[in-house]
């Protein structure tokens, strides 16, 4: 269930009133690999399997669905269990990072990582159109607010969208849908509500996303980040402006 309803009491126009709402629903869901507790993931409880799998991508756990023998969430729906066909070493290091709902990562942010290079360039009306279609997406956001969207996008086509209370679980269940369904995430725009914070961007170089739009702010980290990585970077994508933090060589004009 990912939304909770719940009565509330509105102010508006120096008056009171009793109405009906929804909040969106937090859960701590507890990823299990080969028996062993990885980390509580704290999130809308949908696509958990994709959100594990995502996760254990994006932090170089496994490489691709041929690493997993089998993937299941618990009948409490508080824990996904993964099996990989190999033993895996856990990090023992988990840093807090500045994700919404408490990302945590396992990643180097500064680990030595190629420049991304990639043929992909977007046109300005193209970015105001995806963020158009994204929140045109945000089907839990209409219902609760309180949530992030994601979505990987191809020319002006969404190819995959997922909300969650978290932004980093958002792309992370991008990562996960895009394993199961086999395709490819390279070479793809990756649009968030969200704030890009170091994470986030981690999670697109690991990706292969070159092109970033957010409806909000980088961090100064990500920026940095964007710079080394030849990652375009664009924020507060909102009506028909934008603003282009690194990466400007891929924008078209």
């Amino acid at each position: 269930m990912s939304t909770y309803p719940t009565d509330i009491l509105v102010y508006e126009a120096g008056r009171f009133r009793q109405e009906e709402g929804a909040l969106p629903v937090e859960e701590e869901v507890i990823l299990t690999v080969n028996g062993q507790d990885v980390v509580g993931l704290m999130c809308t409880p949908t696509l958990l399997e994709e959100l594990a799998l995502g996760f254990l991508y994006n932090e170089g756990l496994i490489g691709g669905m041929e690493d997993v023998a089998s993937v299941r969430v618990c009948g409490s729906r508080r824990c996904v269990d993964v099996w990989l066909h190999r033993d895996v070493e856990i990090p023992a290091l988990r840093t807090l990072t500045s994700g919404c709902g408490g990302g945590t990562t396992f990643e180097d942010l500064w680990e030595a990582r190629p420049p991304l290079e990639s043929p992909l360039t977007v046109a300005p009306i193209q970015v105001v159109r995806l963020m158009r279609r994204l929140q045109e997406a945000a089907v839990l956001y209409r219902r609760t607010r309180g949530v992030h969207t994601s979505a990987l996008a191809e020319g002006e086509d969404l190819l995959c969208v997922a909300e969650d209370v978290g932004r980093h679980n958002t792309v992370d269940k991008l990562a996960g849908l895009c394993l199961r369904q086999g395709r490819p995430m390279r070479d793809r725009i990756l649009l968030t509500t969200g704030r890009v914070s170091s994470e986030m961007l981690v999670k697109a170089a690991r990706m292969g996303t070159p092109v970033v739009i957010s409806l909000s702010s980088p961090t100064s980290l990500s920026a940095e980040l964007a710079r080394l990585w030849n990652i375009t970077l664009i924020g507060y994508a909102r009506g028909e402006r934008f603003r282009v933090y690194a990466g400007a060589g891929r924008l078209e004009g």
